[in-house]
């Protein structure tokens, strides 16, 4: 029989509430009646004038909006607000959930309904039920639930959760009297579980293994503390960890995290563990502070943009010990040894920018400078009247201390790190200025000749007090920029470029040597010596930096300039030797090299050659390849040979420089949409010894995703003699594909 369709405002005015789900949920939440229009198609209508019933049969389809339901039949009821759907009927709303079953009765003017067996999608949840009930404010009881995110038939669930469920569109899934099943088995009893749509919420629990820990379960529950019921409110989550290792014992931690939507967002973390194998033997005395059984760690952060033009950031770490986030937190401890302490305000403008900071370390076992406080203001490079100069400045003003490591039970040379002469304060204010002027011969050549001053005031230096240090510059740099373009589309561009640069720095104290904070006052790196990218050096300098950058570009999909090749050669050459460098002439010669031909393809290349020494102070090399989207590999090498520069020498010479070469390779394969694999591996060239080895095997179903991580860590001796044991770690974790979790690499993020 041929369709017929029906646009009417009676239908609408019984029909359109139908539809007003306001989430990812289960039947579509009715609400009041609307005015809009909808359009019901069936294959026959019949009207009971008497007792008011429309039935509509034979592939019913109604919409309105983004919303559909689909039924063998359909009676609706205009004056009492009844609607009863039966045989496969299926209610969709585009975005959110959908719910399939054989009979729906509801009323759209009270949104009350009552549903028979079924399945309905959720979020990323299907939920099968014997019978669901809607209630006035939205919410739905659904008896005998099971809860799953598997795709495959009912009946053959690789996970689910039984029991009574209480469902609230597009927020959350709670279920009563849970038993979880795995495989068909079930193998626990919770009297409550939750977890919203976005599956953000719930258990976590990895077991594994490691030589340091023995067996483990690392557990912890993540929830909603409170959701202000405004999209734009506050919202307050929350961790419990409860951590179980067989040699170490029990922990325990809290973790609160907060967005405050303008006033900011930030966490709190706080660890606790009873240690039952604390590092306190006497092989571990160096460079490590005493410890008790009882160990834990407090982490602080907070970043509000008060303004547009204001922001506010604090961070804050405080440890029992300077072993725990080794023995706890190794991800964090390779990350950043050192914690960074600090509290900082800072006002940007168009053309200046200020603020002020408070930092420093909040443990003595830690070395570090303080910065109690420190403000600063930048005026950014700007016109001078229409003179064609430019000027810029740097001011910075505060009190600083510095302090050194302190080790107590270490051996006497040992006992501070870097040395008992790094403790030291003063009140340091520093300004510098400069003027430029930007000129430009043609598309050709680009001329900028610089001036400038700087001025430095230290209240104490190692003999005088009330010091200053007076620096100026005369400078220019200049570039030759020229281009081709190829016929094979094309474009080599190559710019000789050359920067002269005469510091003469002058020191009103009896020796020249005040103390060191940071690049203000002295070079930290190998690179820092020579100004290369632009920085005021602390002392002498007369010099010019050479070099020669090319680039090859070609237009992408897009039609825009994509850069497939740079190489950048340069050098520093020295005609006096008055700062820190002992010989005059060429003293660094670097490259830098990056080559992305493809989005598949990423090489890199930096190294700088040290002419007094004959050796490469520091390289970088690297080469990474998808060779398709199921595999990728690559490797590289790091390597450093040179001094550290301070402001005293350190009575351990190992301290004083620093040497280190080390190569890495891995890969990363998908064999199939089922199982995956990776491996990496680091290796200590400069000791002949393997470093780490490690990788994992992934097992991933429609959807659980099962992993195995496997780890070797080699012994070592650290610089101050103590060794430390080899470590090797096992760990499996389990999670739901549905979460769109995608495990990093290890041998791209150690």
């Amino acid at each position: 029989m041929k369709k017929t369709a029906i646009v009417a405002y009676v239908a609408s005015a019984m029909l359109a509430g139908w539809a007003q789900a306001q989430g990812g949920g289960a039947v579509p939440a009715p609400g009041p009646a609307s005015a809009s229009g909808l359009e019901i198609t069936a294959e026959k209508f019949e009207v009971d004038q008497k007792t008011g019933w429309t039935t509509a049969s034979g592939n019913v389809m109604i919409r309105t909006g983004e919303r559909e339901l689909k039924a063998d039949r359909v009676r609706l009821h205009q004056a009492k607000g009844d609607v009863q759907a039966r045989g496969n009927v299926v209610i969709r709303q585009s975005g959110f959930g959908s719910w399939a079953g054989d009979y729906v009765e509801y009323n759209y003017k009270t949104g009350k309904g009552l549903t028979g067996t079924g399945l309905f999608d959720a979020g990323v949840f299907r939920v099968s039920a014997h019978e669901v009930t809607r209630r006035d404010d939205g919410r739905y009881d659904i008896r005998n639930a099971a809860v799953t995110t598997c795709t495959n038939a009912p009946g053959h669930h690789h996970w689910r959760m039984t029991g009574d469920v209480r469902y609230k569109d597009n927020d959350y899934i709670e279920v009563y009297n849970a038993v979880p099943w795995l495989f068909g088995v079930p193998f626990a009893y919770l009297p409550y579980w939750f977890r919203d749509i976005d599956t953000h919420y719930g258990f976590r629990l990895v077991p594994g293994y490691t030589s340091k820990w023995g067996a483990y379960l690392l557990g912890g529950y993540v929830y909603n503390v409170y959701d202000s019921p405004h999209g734009k409110g506050p919202k307050l989550d929350a961790t419990t960890h409860v951590d179980y290792r067989t040699r170490r014992g029990v922990a325990v931690g809290q973790n609160v995290y907060w967005d405050l939507k303008e006033a900011g967002h930030g966490k709190l973390e706080t660890y606790y563990a009873w240690d039952q194998d604390p590092p306190d033997d006497g092989d571990d005395m160096n460079w490590m502070s005493d410890m008790d059984d009882e160990r834990y760690r407090v982490r602080l952060f907070h970043e509000a943009d008060l303004s547009p033009r204001d922001q506010f950031i604090l961070r804050g770490t405080v440890n029992s010990d300077s072993e725990v986030t080794h023995d706890f937190f190794d991800r964090e401890d390779r990350g950043e040894s050192v914690p960074m302490n600090f509290v900082s305000l800072e006002h940007r403008e168009h053309t200046w920018a200020a603020g002020t900071v408070v930092s420093g370390p909040l443990n003595d076992f830690y070395s570090g400078v303080s910065r109690l406080p420190e403000g600063w203001l930048n005026v950014v490079p700007q016109p001078v009247f229409g003179t064609g100069l430019n000027y810029e400045s740097q001011t910075r003003a505060g009190y600083l201390n510095r302090d050194a490591a302190r080790y107590e039970r270490a051996l006497p040379e040992y006992m501070y790190y870097p040395g008992s002469w790094a403790d030291y304060n003063l009140v340091r204010v520093d300004t510098a200025h400069r003027v430029t002027c930007p000129m430009k011969f043609g598309d050709v050549l680009s001329v900028v000749p610089r001036a400038g001053y700087r001025g430095t005031y230290y209240s104490e230096t190692e003999r005088d007090n009330d010091v200053f240090r007076h620096s100026a510059e005369l400078g220019v740099e200049a570039s030759v920029r020229g281009t081709s373009d190829w016929n094979n589309g094309y474009r080599h561009v190559v710019e000789p470029y050359l920067d002269y640069s005469y510091q003469p720095t002058h020191y009103d104290t009896k020796d020249g040597k005040v103390y060191g904070y940071d690049r203000f006052d002295r070079s930290i790196e190998w690179f820092d010596q020579f100004g290369m990218d632009g920085a005021w050096l602390p002392y002498d300098w007369h010099g010019v930096r050479p070099g020669v950058r090319n680039l090859l570009q070609t237009r992408d999909e897009k039609n825009r300039m994509r850069t497939v090749f740079e190489w950048d050669v340069y050098g520093g050459v020295q005609f006096d030797s008055e700062g820190p460098l002992n010989e005059e002439g060429l003293r660094m010669a670097g490259t830098k090299m990056v080559y992305s031909p493809t989005k598949k393809v990423d090489i890199k290349a930096l190294g700088e050659w040290d002419t007094e020494n004959d050796t490469f102070a520091y390289a970088d090399l690297s080469a990474f390849y998808k060779l398709t989207e199921k595999f990728r590999f690559g490797g590289g090498y790091l390597g450093r040979d040179h001094r550290l520069y301070d402001y005293e020498v350190s009575p351990v010479e190992e301290w004083n420089r620093v040497k280190e070469n080390l190569g890495y390779a891995g890969f990363t394969h998908d064999i199939n949409e089922t199982w995956s694999w990776s491996t990496y591996v680091r290796y200590d060239l400069r000791n002949n010894d393997l470093d780490e080895v490690g990788g994992y095997v992934q097992y991933s179903l429609d959807c659980l995703v099962f992993q195995l991580r496997t780890a070797y860590v080699n012994s070592y001796d650290r610089i101050d003699g103590t060794e430390r044991d080899n470590d090797f770690r096992v760990a499996i974790m389990m999670w739901l594909k549905a979460q769109n979790k995608t495990p990093d690499d290890e041998w791209l993020t150690w």
